[in-house]
């Protein structure tokens, strides 16, 4: 290479990092309303359906229609899942206009989560004719059902 080509090759090296960082700082916008509806929609959603498979395989397992460790596993699976929603929700920043709609739709979650974590606590212990915990799945099923729009 030439003594003449290495100053153009030595400032296109060091501004082409330059220019890729500026770019980066374009990227981050104002949250989305409808974005995060629908996020919103599909955690409250997911987290039901949660709800729902921990109450069956209670039902299920109270009935002697499962194996205990079947029971054990499903239930603890759908406190996997329900966290999850609730953790990928919560990790979306809220526009302005849903903070109130927010708060409601993470507290529901974190109910989800805690009473799902119960019902897998019932399960560990082969306890599944806890009736006021089926009642209690089943309200906070019908919670998140009418909180999905």
């Amino acid at each position: 290479m030439k003594s003449s080509q290495r100053p153009a090759v030595v400032a296109v090296l060091v501004a082409l990092p330059v220019l890729l960082l500026l770019a980066g700082c374009g990227v981050v916008s104002k949250p989305d309303a409808t974005a995060w509806d629908d996020q919103a929609t599909q955690a409250l959603t997911d987290a039901g359906s949660e709800v729902a498979t921990a109450r069956l395989a209670l039902e299920s397992a109270r009935r002697e229609r499962t194996w205990s460790s079947y029971t054990t596993v499903l239930v603890a699976e759908a406190e996997e899942a329900a966290a999850k929603a609730e953790e990928d929700l919560s990790r979306l920043q809220v526009p302005a206009s849903r903070r109130d709609d927010a708060a409601q739709v993470l507290d529901l979650l974190d109910h989800a989560v805690d009473l799902v974590s119960e019902a897998r606590a019932h399960a560990v212990a082969g306890r599944y004719d806890d009736k006021a915990l089926v009642h209690r799945l089943d309200h906070l099923s019908d919670q998140l059902q009418q909180a999905a729009p």
